[in-house]
């Protein structure tokens, strides 16, 4: 209801009650005007009600959505943070394979240099021979 509707309505309860004086007491007319000024005064009280409902309706729509939004945004969050995760271990998985190789191709280079005899008789080069088979332990 408008805020014009409302104001006369409050206005009009107010009438009600001041002519309420003027009636003389157990008259018809006061019992209808008391029968009036509670069914004004109902009217009144049901229409803040359903303006009462129609706010919190509204502020608890405003509230889900910021709610979604809020929710939507930390999901997205997350999955940066896993996808992060994921390549982070990747790489983690990648250097395991990597850097054992890189690191037995320098040590067989050098041990191939050192023992060009074609005999392994180094100490040093015939213990790491056995672990040049790049396997996961």
């Amino acid at each position: 209801m408008s805020e014009k509707i409302k104001g006369l309505l409050e206005e009009e309860i107010k009438a009600k009650i001041k002519n309420l004086s003027t009636l003389e007491s157990g008259s018809k007319e006061e019992s209808k005007a008391i029968e009036d000024l509670a069914t004004l005064y109902k009217l009144n009280i049901e229409e803040k009600r359903n303006e009462n409902d129609f706010t919190e309706r509204y502020d608890r729509r405003i509230m889900d959505d910021e709610q979604r939004q809020f929710d939507a945004a930390l999901k997205e969050k997350q999955l940066a943070e896993q996808v992060k995760d994921r390549y982070f271990r990747l790489g983690i998985e990648v250097a395991g394979i990597i850097l054992p190789l890189i690191f037995y191709a320098v040590w067989m280079k050098r041990g191939f240099k050192f023992e060009e005899s074609g005999t392994y008789t180094s100490m040093t080069f015939r213990g790491l021979f056995g672990r040049f088979k790049p396997t996961r332990k």
